[in-house]
């Protein structure tokens, strides 16, 4: 029996005038900017610019001021805004901020969620998800994860480093992964915290130069260092950190293709343009 792929009306249409509007609106912000935005003011007038369009955020619920698309809904809009870089700010839809909307949507307690992810999901804030460490810690092996938060009286006390963070500049909050029990390399054991940007055992300490430069906040090098956070930070069931990781990169890696997706049409868009002007000598 055939898989039948075809995005119902709503979804159809939220693609439709996704791809009208990065055509009018964002590519022409976007070549003026050439690709890489950092100013604040850029990113919110693209943002207002979805909302009044009926746009914005159609990935989270309506209660969250969304369209609550599933999967293939999501698919097709988020192909249409990655036909620009900037497509997927504008929408709210980038990473890793879309991602952590999801998880929000799934693991936090209605405070958190009040907290966290309402704000985000509104564009208010922007977020990052620190799981990757340096060698010998978690990269392509999240269970290698050496961050590790102890318990102390009324919360609990993160000591790690992290690096290659996306979005860690000038974020409002970050999700991290910490390690509650076991060693590194046991696949269970990790535990999610909630950890606010003023927090003074959180810091920044370097941005670390990618060839992609097209994510807004960067990539950066982040230490916790006696980051102490209450009982309520933590983000889902403590050492259930993997459960909650594989509910959030499952879905992220999906609408990552599919955003690129949109990307990949545009450069071939410009090839084929540039193809039929060119003169050969």
């Amino acid at each position: 029996m055939p898989v039948d792929l075809t995005p119902d009306p709503l979804a159809a249409d939220l693609a439709q005038r996704t791809a009208a509007f990065v055509r009018d609106v964002v590519v022409p912000v976007e070549a003026e900017h050439g690709g890489v935005v950092s100013s604040e003011s850029v990113r919110s007038g693209l943002q207002r610019a979805a909302k009044e369009r009926g746009l914005f955020a159609p990935h989270v619920g309506a209660e969250y001021g969304g369209h609550g698309l599933r999967m293939l809904g999501r698919a097709v809009v988020f192909e249409e805004a990655g036909y620009s870089l900037l497509g997927p700010l504008a929408l709210n839809i980038a990473a890793p901020d879309e991602g952590n909307m999801h998880l929000l949507e799934a693991a936090a307690t209605p405070a958190q969620r009040e907290r966290y992810l309402r704000p985000l999901a509104a564009g208010e804030i922007r977020s990052c998800f620190a799981m990757t460490e340096p060698a010998p810690g978690a990269g392509s092996d999240p269970a290698a994860l050496t961050t590790r938060a102890v318990r102390v009286r009324g919360g609990w006390r993160i000591e790690g480093r992290k690096w290659f963070i996306t979005g860690a500049d000038s974020a409002g909050f970050t999700i991290c992964m910490a390690r509650t029990s076991g060693a590194p390399g046991e696949t269970a054991g990790a535990t999610m915290f909630l950890v606010d940007a003023d927090n003074p055992g959180m810091s920044t300490v370097r941005h670390i130069e990618t060839l992609d430069e097209s994510l807004y906040g960067g990539h950066a090098e982040v230490v916790f260092d006696d980051c102490v956070v209450g009982d309520d930070a933590v983000l889902g069931e403590v050492d259930a950190g993997f459960r909650y990781a594989q509910a959030r990169l499952g879905p992220a890696r999906m609408t990552h293709c599919t955003r690129w997706l949109g990307i990949a049409r545009r450069a071939q868009d410009i090839a084929v343009a540039r193809a039929a002007e060119r003169a050969g000598s």
